[in-house]
């Protein structure tokens, strides 16, 4: 990869919402948005079902993943940063 060059992967996901005891949950009707890594994304990319946070700190569920092109990039909203969380 050329320097200056980093990773790029879509991630489709659906913002959360968290209930009276903080259990976290996908609103009904809510649809996927995509949203990219960003050069300064903090994390590890695991798989359907983790739990991200975008550059305004709402909690995302990862439903999947699709390839970018790095030239592409700007064409979508780069994410803050991956968390350890999954959920189903």
């Amino acid at each position: 990869m050329a320097k200056g060059k980093y990773d790029t992967v879509i991630l489709y996901g659906q913002p959360l919402t968290e209930d009276a005891s903080g259990k976290l949950y996908v609103a009904e009707g809510e649809k996927e948005h995509p949203w990219r890594i960003g050069k300064h994304t903090k994390g590890k990319l695991i798989g359907p079902g983790q739990v991200f946070l975008t550059e305004q700190n709402q909690k995302v569920r990862l439903a999947k993943t699709a390839p970018l092109s790095f030239k592409d990039r700007h064409d979508y909203q780069p994410m803050g940063r991956f968390t350890k969380d999954v959920l189903d």
